[in-house]
């Protein structure tokens, strides 16, 4: 695994040399404590700071804050499915995986994005065990540093993470912390600061931080227009899961091929289950009052590397839902927990299309 910030940086840097850089709006507010929050504007901030714009809150994976995970890259020769290779039959490919292109594409709608870590650590990675299963190198012994780590360093070394279902929560608090009003409260005061369009407030989550944006789909769908989760869940159980109020549209991206979050659902190191990426569209389907009639559409495609076959997108929808709302599933056949660098930008370039037209 290669982290190297600096590198990381200069290269954001260079892929928007034909844009000026974002502007940078960091501030500092009580929520319950002091947090720091990332926010970040377009080109179009400077001169017109006060015209309301859409605001997407990204949550971060465990582990990582957003400038880690813009500069995280694994490389290595990894496992492909027989359908990510031309020839038709399973083989390995070097590959360089990240999970970039989020904030590039919020800001080239000149929208705001507001990043922020999660407010509690923890000393335990209740899904790291998962990956002992995947068939690459690398993933088995990521597992075993991390997970060494804080075995070994706790509680001088601790992770921030998402307290997001019952089944990907810190073990301290089990999915019964306050990460729900924090988020909520982090929302508040970016609208205080900034000139945010309230009807146009949107919540992305990646890997943990998916799991946390299922959550709050599930208890404050009234904050967002919109709720993505890119390789994440929900609750196991549906109880769990069972808004009142106003609903929010709700799209789950998930690679089929994804060893970190297996796509097949699973057990948390302590036992406790964690849905199937089918379960979850299921069960918020049925948060969001969907009449339970999925409707696929034609496949889309993503852009692959090293001459491989382009990425079909499988893509499903309930017919209807209450208030309006849509509830989709995009399913990334062949793809893993992390992306190529082309496929990753295009990903989520077309999320946030997919926000732009709610």
């Amino acid at each position: 695994m290669r982290v190297d910030f600096a590198i990381a940086l200069c290269l954001f840097a260079i892929a928007r040399a034909t844009r000026a850089a974002p502007i940078d709006l960091d501030f500092t507010a009580p929520i319950p404590v002091d947090a720091s929050i990332r926010v970040l504007a377009g080109e179009g901030y400077e001169s017109s700071p006060k015209v309301k714009r859409p605001l997407v809150v990204y949550l971060h994976g465990f582990c990582l804050d957003d400038d880690a995970q813009q500069a995280m890259e694994l490389s290595s020769t990894r496992a492909l499915p027989a359908v990510r290779n031309r020839a038709g039959f399973p083989r390995r490919r070097a590959q360089t995986l990240v999970q970039t292109g989020l904030r590039e594409a919020v800001l080239e709608k000149d929208w705001l994005y507001a990043a922020v870590a999660a407010p509690h650590t923890t000393t335990e990675c209740v899904l790291c065990h998962l990956q002992e299963r995947s068939p690459n190198s690398q993933d088995r012994l990521f597992n075993g540093w991390i997970t060494g780590i804080l075995e070994r360093d706790s509680p001088q070394f601790q992770c921030r993470a998402w307290d997001a279902t019952d089944a990907v929560a810190n073990p301290e608090r089990g999915g019964s912390g306050d990460d729900v009003r924090f988020v909520a409260q982090v929302v508040a005061q970016v609208k205080r600061k900034f000139a945010v369009d309230d009807a146009r407030v949107f919540v992305v989550g990646v890997g943990t931080g998916g799991f946390m944006a299922s959550r709050l789909a599930c208890e404050r769908p009234d904050l967002f227009r919109g709720v993505v989760s890119v390789a994440g869940g929900t609750h196991a159980d549906s109880r769990k899961c069972r808004p009142s109020g106003a609903a929010a549209s709700v799209l789950f991206a998930h690679g089929t091929d994804d060893h970190t979050v297996p796509i097949a659902g699973g057990e948390n190191s302590r036992g406790v289950a964690f849905p199937s990426a089918k379960r979850s569209f299921e069960i918020m389907g049925a948060a969001m009052g969907c009449d339970g009639v999925v409707v696929s559409s034609d496949a889309s495609r993503l852009p692959a590397e090293g001459g491989a076959p382009e990425i079909v997108v499988e893509r499903n929808k309930y017919g209807a839902c209450r208030d309006g709302v849509d509830v989709e599933q995009w399913l990334l056949n062949g793809v893993d927990h992390f992306f190529e660098r082309a496929t990753s930008e295009e990903l989520f370039s077309d999320i946030v299309d997919w926000m732009y037209a709610r």
